[in-house]
């Protein structure tokens, strides 16, 4: 089979790694025309009714190009418009959606992150198609499998049905503000950190990993660093490469059936700032560029671990190093408090190794280091090479520029890894006490 791309939309395959792989999604256009090529789309489809999901920015940027093409080829329209505040996307808010449109034949979001994940929810609870319109290259879940929504106070990536379609016009993303390109760059540049993870929890802890989803990004990663100059500039063709980039990222994802090459530890620290901002007000940023100060964080990991010499580690005394658990409990307990802690602690305790459990990973790690070393080298990047493509982009590159607390931060980078039962570099950097 050819390497992974574009022209898997809508097939299937059965892989060496044992399972068959699909790829629902049957279009994806990026181009000036994406309005009416999601209109006729739809009508290709079958549908007369949409619930068209948007927010009153994601309108005004849009311009009517979504409702103009739908009203040409005779789909009617049921509005579900947010205020232009932002706001979170919760379980309650996509079971809301969800509501809304039973009576109609699919949905279609105008927006990017969270306007897409309630209509891909909502889409998925009713089984019916969601169209993506989106307004922004700001994160790659335009095409993915997932959704990343507020559940019980705590932020969870469910599994849903891909959208049917996503259309993207540039000259309509880029009117976006800039910071949310750059954004979006350092969300793809995550999977430069996420995909060794999800092969250290593979060798390491036996998970299951295969090699086919990096195949997407073959090339486009090197087109990003040599144009990120161009995408900082707001040049519409440095905003349809980020778009093409983000798409097939996500189309790594549904083919992995989660979002582990795509999503590691960094985003476990940017979850950790939604988290505490949700709770306490305490300042939040772009989802992308927290997550892109975090991947250069995670990647100075990397670079310590794989120079580690396996025969140093000692498993023993590493285990004397570790938090002692009641203070970890004690730290969730603080962060989070009775309802939420109730949730990160089932989360943590899932992941969790006793004693002898410890030892016998630190063994495995002494015997998989080497061979980890030149698998994760075919996905990771020098941390400064990321850090100058996002900075480049326009994006920050440091947790002082960044719109949230820097001591919220630095708690994210030390107690994120309790938030979820995915192991990553988090777990492993604080095993070998290098955290």
């Amino acid at each position: 089979m050819k390497t992974l791309g574009w022209h898997t939309l809508g097939t299937a395959f059965d892989c060496e790694c044992g399972q068959r792989h699909a790829l629902p999604i049957e279009r994806c256009s990026i181009g000036p025309d994406a309005a009416v090529a999601l209109a006729t789309f739809a009508r290709d489809k079958g549908l007369k009714t949409c619930l068209v999901v948007a927010d009153e920015n994601t309108l005004a940027a849009a311009q009517n190009r979504v409702h103009d093409a739908l009203g040409d080829v005779g789909i009617s329209i049921v509005s579900s418009t947010y205020p232009a505040e932002a706001f979170e996307a919760t379980q309650e808010r996509a079971d809301d959606v969800a509501e809304a449109g039973q009576d109609v034949d699919g949905y279609i979001a105008i927006g990017s992150g969270t306007l897409c994940d309630l209509a891909k929810d909502a889409g998925s609870k009713q089984r019916k198609p969601v169209l993506l319109y989106p307004t922004a290259a700001s994160m790659n879940g335009y095409t993915s499998a997932i959704v990343a929504l507020k559940v019980r106070g705590l932020k969870r990536t469910l599994p849903c049905t891909p959208a049917l379609g996503v259309f993207a016009d540039p000259d309509v993303v880029a009117t976006a503000p800039q910071a949310m390109a750059a954004a979006g760059v350092a969300d793809f540049l995550s999977k430069c950190s996420s995909a060794a993870d999800w092969r250290a929890c593979h060798l390491l802890r036996g998970g299951y990993y295969c090699d086919r989803p990096r195949e997407f990004n073959d090339g486009i990663q090197e087109r990003l660093f040599r144009e990120a100059k161009t995408i900082g500039a707001g040049d519409p063709a440095g905003i349809h490469l980020v778009m093409e980039a983000l798409l097939l990222s996500g189309f790594g994802m549904v083919i992995a059936g989660s979002s582990a090459p795509a999503s590691g530890g960094e985003h476990l620290i940017s979850h950790y700032l939604d988290m505490k901002h949700a709770l306490y007000n305490t300042g939040q940023d772009l989802h992308g560029a927290q997550v892109g100060v975090a991947t250069i964080y995670t990647l100075g990991l990397w670079e310590k671990i794989l120079q580690l010499d396996p025969e140093s580690l000692d498993g023993k005394a590493l285990w004397r190093a570790q938090t002692d658990e009641a203070r970890i409990e004690a730290s969730i307990a603080s962060d989070w408090g009775e309802t939420v802690g109730a949730e990160v602690r089932e989360q943590w305790h899932e992941k969790r190794l006793g004693r002898d459990a410890f030892l016998a990973e630190i063994e495995a790690l002494k015997s998989q280091l080497p061979r980890l070393r030149e698998e994760a080298r075919k996905e990771l990047q020098p941390a400064a090479t990321v850090a100058a493509c996002i900075q480049a982009a326009g994006g920050p590159i440091t947790a002082e520029a960044l719109k949230v607390s820097t001591v919220e931060y630095h708690n994210g980078q030390a107690r994120a890894r309790y938030l979820r039962n995915r192991f990553t570099v988090l777990d492993l950097a604080a095993e070998l006490d290098l955290a």
